[in-house]
């Protein structure tokens, strides 16, 4: 009777996980058109690109914290690290969206790249993390937050990585040039951000 009912959890538990995933597809492919769409808009419709660029932003976040509430109940499954990764890749692809939305209609947000460990994650990593989410929380939609997991043999972000020259993790890159390694704190954030 024990075996059957955890079959059945985890069952419903793989489910969930599907349904993830053509969630996560979705959202690749809304960012993905979204891009090409804002690639061509006029700047007369910075207002709808910054507040769906907004709401696109949201509905990705609220991708990333199930996929934290299926990593903590299980251990790290294949399903799950397949999960993460396109979660990494759907990040990078909002930031270019963000990058082509500054281009287009100035600089009316910051943006703040994490890099991190998936697999090592030191004490430093842990009050960096801590740090960052407090400090978007607080900014708002004043930043653009996306996190890039450096040991996940995802060749795009590992490029991203050597143009910007991360080599401590982990490091926070801000608005494209400046490069933060170790812990960041929210005053050293905030004096380049300048988000209060």
């Amino acid at each position: 009777l024990i075996i059957g009912v955890s079959l059945i959890f985890e069952n419903g538990r793989t489910e969930e996980i599907r349904k993830s995933f053509a969630e996560t597809d979705v959202l690749w492919n809304d960012a993905r058109f979204f891009n090409e769409y804002a690639a061509n808009a006029s700047a007369s419709e910075c207002g709808i690109l910054m507040e769906e660029n907004g709401k696109l932003g949201d509905r990705i976040y609220s991708e990333g914290l199930k996929i934290e509430v299926y990593e903590n109940a299980n251990k790290l499954t294949d399903e799950i690290l397949t999960e993460k990764k396109r979660y990494a890749l759907l990040d990078l692809q909002f930031w270019e969206n963000s990058i082509s939305i500054k281009k287009k209609c100035g600089p009316q947000f910051s943006t703040v790249i994490y890099f991190y460990s998936q697999y090592n994650n030191t004490d430093n990593q842990k009050i960096e993390d801590k740090i960052l989410l407090n400090f978007k929380q607080r900014c708002g939609p004043k930043t653009i937050y996306v996190t890039f997991p450096v040991d996940m043999d995802l060749s795009s972000i590992n490029i991203v990585r050597s143009l910007y020259n991360v080599t401590e993790i982990p490091s926070v890159v801000i608005d494209e040039k400046t490069v933060l390694p170790g812990v960041v704190s929210m005053d050293e954030l905030n004096g380049i951000v300048h988000c209060w």
